[in-house]
């Protein structure tokens, strides 16, 4: 094991989104590690030890980028299920309670040292979706971008918001019956790809939740065996390794929006 963790690190870093983020000195690594270190206090998930800081994680990533929210809605949603089914809601709701106070506690304390860039963003700049790049670039992998590049428009509209609405139910639908299973790899993974897919912008380096996807179904793979266990494992590495989006013809000319018919 203690060789095998160096081994998996050193193949990531070679993965389109692990790569792009270190080229690009971006924080996404940061942030899906703070999450990550959250997820050990989802019921089933770790040790009760070090519990007080339960939700720290979360609250701080979504602090520092808005995508990590949806962490909060999948915890509270967690909590109502388990109690509509007579289980134990408390240490759901008790998470969710503190990753909304350490975001707000960090808002309040990014507000207090720069007011002025706060005040701009919060009231307003970041409801501007396009604020980040145009929607069809090859590189954001968001629902929008896909549909701006099938549809042929810089601007999906409704049709993005219907996809997101169904994806972002569908994807947390299926984390928290993971969670309530006893399953928090797979419901965080799965939260934090929903998280991506349904963002108006994910760029290719956001996704270095590829690596915690990867490692968690080569696991399965391994244990549960079979070939289509580890043909789906092998799958999923390659896309990541291969730098597949980048297939595409792409440029500042915007070739995206003229591809297919």
């Amino acid at each position: 094991a203690w060789l095998g963790a160096p081994a998996l690190a050193a193949l990531a870093v070679w993965s389109e989104p692990v790569w792009t983020t270190l080229r690009y000195g971006q924080i996404n690594l940061l942030i899906t590690v703070l999450v990550l270190w959250d997820a050990r206090y989802l019921p089933g998930g770790g040790p009760a030890r070090g519990r007080r800081w339960a939700g720290a994680g979360i609250g701080l990533a979504a602090a520092i980028k808005l995508t990590p929210a949806l962490f909060i809605a999948f915890l509270l949603l967690t909590g109502v299920v388990a109690a509509v089914r007579g289980g134990a809601a408390r240490p759901w709701s008790v998470l969710a309670r503190n990753a909304v106070l350490w975001f707000l506690g960090a808002t309040a304390l990014a507000a207090a040292v720069l007011p002025r860039d706060s005040w701009q963003f919060w009231s307003g700049t970041f409801m501007a979706a396009d604020r980040a790049g145009h929607p069809e670039q090859t590189a954001n992998q968001s629902l929008r971008g896909i549909l701006a590049r099938l549809l042929h428009t810089a601007d999906p509209g409704l049709w993005w918001l219907a996809a997101a609405l169904l994806v972002g139910a569908a994807g947390l639908g299926v984390a928290v019956g993971a969670a309530l299973r006893g399953r928090p790899a797979w419901a965080a993974t799965t939260c934090g790809a929903t998280a991506l897919l349904i963002s108006p912008v994910s760029w290719s380096h956001h996704w270095v939740w590829c690596v915690p996807m990867a490692v968690l179904v080569l696991s399965e793979a391994v244990r549960l065996g079979g070939r289509w266990h580890r043909a789906g494992a092998a799958g999923l590495t390659t896309v990541f390794l291969t730098y597949a989006l980048w297939w595409v013809p792409h440029g500042v000319e915007r070739p995206e929006l003229h591809q297919g018919p």
